[in-house]
């Protein structure tokens, strides 16, 4: 189970995700590289690992001023839980030397962190693989709740905008006096001066991020404090860049031999992986599993035409927006406005040129630069299954 990311698929993936109970390992990029790895058992989120957790940073600043000590990096790496999460490690490792309440806060505070950058990603790509639970597991929470949370924490932040934008901006002082003296103000200037995240700075005063940019905003409207611009190694890749991001996918359902010949050769020539369907009932089965980009449609085409199949793939979440093209030799006002009342996207006349055909796609779903000759066992799966039912009585 892989694809692209928008803006309002992160919600309806973990929700797929845990109405299915599914257990295995989330992965998730945004288009700068940055990482996440979801741990899900039965539906609840157990654990995410990305850029901080391969540090002990966040437990430092979490555990400020409490005394309680930390091992070093090194001692952590390899140890018998078989984690390769340094901070995940050093959960197991507080046990003896803290209560089980504060740690169990301490792993809260960690998935909320994190929760919160994945629900602010505008474009990314997924992939979800089935697996054994993280062991050994501390806990797990229910992964839609989690996301509400962090979805309701988001809209809060938005309204911060446009003084407070990233977490990571380090903050600082100007030369700019208070008028009055200002306690609050005092109390942050040691932690300012060490020019600390808004996102580091929560963490050391034990208050969400929202509580805390609240706490900051006077400050910034009267010019007492500023942000400094993020720091040059903010943007490191913390894993390997995705091996598996494939190119765009394109499915095109037509019960003529010949137009599906020439989609798929053209399309496949030009980078795009493109797979041709004869059926209409076994594209509807397949188009799911396939999860394409783009989708050609005949319109007449015998036991579910090209309107039936648009319509019933519009009523679905997973392809409510995905670009749909109706494939027809009518162009007529009537069918145009069929389709559209349908739910196409728009449509291609027959017959059609190679560049008409390549045109339309590159409009809707960019073009396409394979990453990786590595085999795809989804695809191979799924177009195997496809031979067998198309040959199939």
């Amino acid at each position: 189970m892989e694809g692209c990311l928008n803006d309002t698929d992160i919600y309806t993936l973990c929700q797929t995700l845990a109405l299915a109970q599914r257990t295995g390992e989330l992965y998730l990029e945004d288009e700068r590289g940055q990482t996440w790895l979801l741990f899900l058992n039965h539906g609840h989120l157990a654990y995410i690992a990305d850029r901080h957790s391969q540090s002990l940073e966040r437990l430092q600043d979490l555990l400020y001023g409490q005394g309680i000590p930390l091992p070093a990096t090194e001692d952590l790496i390899e140890s018998a839980s078989g984690a390769s999460w340094v901070e995940y490690e050093c959960l197991w490792w507080l046990v003896p030397h803290c209560p089980l309440a504060q740690i169990q806060m301490l792993w809260r505070s960690l998935l909320r962190e994190s929760l919160f950058d994945i629900v602010s990603l505008n474009r990314g790509w997924f992939k979800f693989c089935s697996a054994s639970p993280l062991t050994p597991q501390w806990h797990s929470l229910p992964l839609t709740s989690l996301i509400n949370d962090s979805l309701g924490q988001l809209r809060e932040w938005k309204k911060l905008h446009p003084y407070l934008r990233s977490l990571d901006q380090p903050l600082e002082m100007t030369n700019v006096k208070p008028s009055l003296p200002e306690p609050r103000l005092r109390q942050l200037e040691p932690f300012i001066q060490e020019h600390l995240s808004v996102r580091r700075l929560s963490r050391r005063l034990g208050r969400d991020v929202i509580t805390v940019g609240k706490l900051l905003l006077p400050y910034l409207h009267q010019g007492y404090l500023q942000l400094s611009p993020l720091p040059t190694n903010s943007q490191s890749r913390p894993f390997p860049p995705l091996a598996w991001r494939r190119s765009p996918r394109v499915v095109c359902v037509d019960d003529a031999a010949t137009v599906r010949q020439v989609v798929e050769s053209t399309l496949q020539e030009a980078g795009y992986e493109a797979t041709a369907i004869a059926h209409p009932l076994t594209a509807l089965s397949l188009i799911f599993q396939l999860n394409p980009d783009l989708i050609f449609c005949d319109i007449a085409m015998p036991e579910l035409d090209g309107y039936e199949l648009c319509t019933l793939l519009r009523h679905t979440p997973r392809f409510r927006y995905t670009p749909i093209i109706m494939l027809t030799s009518f162009v007529g006002l009537p069918d145009r406005l069929r389709a559209k009342i349908a739910g196409a996207t728009d449509y291609l006349s027959k017959p059609f040129t190679t560049n008409e055909l390549l045109t339309i796609t590159q409009r809707y779903i960019g073009g396409a630069s394979p990453l990786r000759d590595v085999a795809d066992e989804t695809l191979t799966d799924v177009l195997e299954q496809k031979a067998v039912l198309e040959s199939s009585p």
